[in-house]
């Protein structure tokens, strides 16, 4: 498949408050996410990270502040960014190729469908099962249905919105290292939420570290690229984020374990039993050039 360049993503002195609340949700936020860079962004349950998540994707809108895509004002949703949601949000009664093309018959360009469905559908695995309903799929191979439906548009970022969390730990882990890596080779600009220090440490090149009430950027943590392989390398890293977070946000993290393929702990963000999961939307175009 062909490299696709990623794109430059400006956030500048974003605030947002949403209508019955008496606080910011996030305030003065301002971050930079060059082409190609997979960021995470990591917090507590409440730190406003879904939120700048969906308004960096033109789902929400904010009270102040903008967000730039390749020095457009995004201004709503699009097919050159686009968002993997807990969920995977397939049409049940369709096949795994025509879930596929969704995006691209929703955007007029159906006639791509042909020749660009069999290419995704080999990019995430799922050749053989083309003509599968999607629900006799696995959860994880469901997964990889919405991924290979977010980039048939060839999306320039895509925002990767806690896709995982609802996956066995075997399969989570094999979807981690297949989005990081297909994300590296196509150049896409990639932003992952995650309460997951360990997901971090193994997904992204960038962590940002967030805090609540209202929502802020503490810290802007480096991954070495090392990490992404596994062994010592990945367990410095991870050690290395895990103080950042607890010397910046105070919290304290509890560790369970990962199947031996991660050859690691995972490290969660301590966090309410119960959050909201987002229902996935199709990109439409919609930019105003800044």
């Amino acid at each position: 498949m062909a490299f696709i360049h990623g794109a430059h993503i400006q956030i500048e002195a974003l605030s947002h408050r949403y209508r019955a609340a008496r606080t910011n949700a996030l305030e003065d936020v301002s971050l930079t996410i060059e082409p190609g860079e997979f960021v995470a962004l990591i917090g507590r349950s409440g730190c406003g990270k879904s939120t700048l998540l969906h308004i960096m994707a033109g789902l929400v809108m904010p009270t102040r502040g903008q967000v730039l895509i390749d020095g457009a004002t995004v201004e709503g949703p699009s097919p050159e960014w686009v968002m993997m949601f807990q969920q995977p949000s397939l049409f049940p009664w369709m096949s795994v190729a025509q879930n596929v093309a969704l995006g691209l018959v929703f955007n007029r360009r159906g006639h791509d469908a042909k020749r660009r469905v069999p290419e995704l559908l080999e990019l995430v695995q799922l050749s053989e099962f083309s003509d599968r309903n999607v629900q006799d799929l696995s959860g994880g191979q469901q997964q990889r249905v919405a991924l290979a439906r977010s980039l048939a548009l060839k999306p320039k970022v895509l925002f990767l919105d806690e896709p995982f969390s609802a996956l066995d730990a075997f399969t989570r882990a094999s979807l981690q290292r297949d989005v990081r890596t297909i994300a590296r080779e196509l150049g896409i600009t990639t932003v992952l939420v995650t309460h997951d220090v360990s997901e971090a440490a193994l997904m992204a090149e960038r962590a940002v570290i967030m805090t609540s009430n209202p929502g802020r950027i503490r810290r802007n943590v480096a991954i070495d690229r090392k990490a992404w392989d596994g062994g010592d390398a990945y367990q410095a890293e991870r050690m290395s984020l895990m103080t950042a977070y607890e010397d910046v946000a105070g919290d304290s993290l509890q560790t369970s374990s990962l199947p031996p393929a991660a050859s690691s702990t995972s490290s969660v963000i301590q966090r309410p039993p119960l959050e909201k999961t987002a229902v996935a939307s199709m990109p439409v175009a919609s930019v105003r050039r800044a």
